[in-house]
């Protein structure tokens, strides 16, 4: 009985730390390990992201952002949802991700890590006075 009675007070200690405890959220990362989607503000941070590009001739880097993340019962056209979107053989390649963007989504680009922005240049253009984009 009494091997009982512990067996029930340690489950309830387990219980009670299980509830009073918080787990910090991970911060957005500033890497994308390859293909995927990414919610902005929650997996990865808004930013400049370069990736090296598809390394295989047979399919391009294609990447898009997006304002709304496609769900079930969403429209079916999923072209409703882009921003921005890119497909190019160029390499390497550069995106900027908005922090008012939802998501971004990429393929065939291999993974993505966030780089520091051009210096300004006074002028239109990545860096420049208007913010273009790449």
């Amino acid at each position: 009985m009494r091997s009982r009675t512990l067996v029930i007070a340690g489950a309830m200690a387990c219980a009670g730390t299980l509830l009073t405890t918080t787990n910090a959220a991970a911060a957005p990362a500033t890497r994308m390990p390859g293909d995927g989607t990414y919610r902005v503000g929650i997996d990865i941070q808004p930013g400049i992201y370069q990736s090296a590009g598809s390394t295989d001739p047979n399919y391009a880097c294609y990447w898009q952002r997006v304002w709304k993340i496609q769900g079930p019962g969403d429209h079916s056209d999923p072209n409703q949802y882009i921003v921005a979107s890119d497909r190019t053989r160029t390499r390497p390649v550069r995106v900027m991700i908005k922090a008012t963007d939802v998501g971004f989504e990429a393929v065939h680009c291999g993974s993505w890590v966030m780089v520091p922005p051009p210096p300004s240049t006074g002028s239109y253009g990545p860096g420049g006075l208007f913010g273009s984009e790449y």
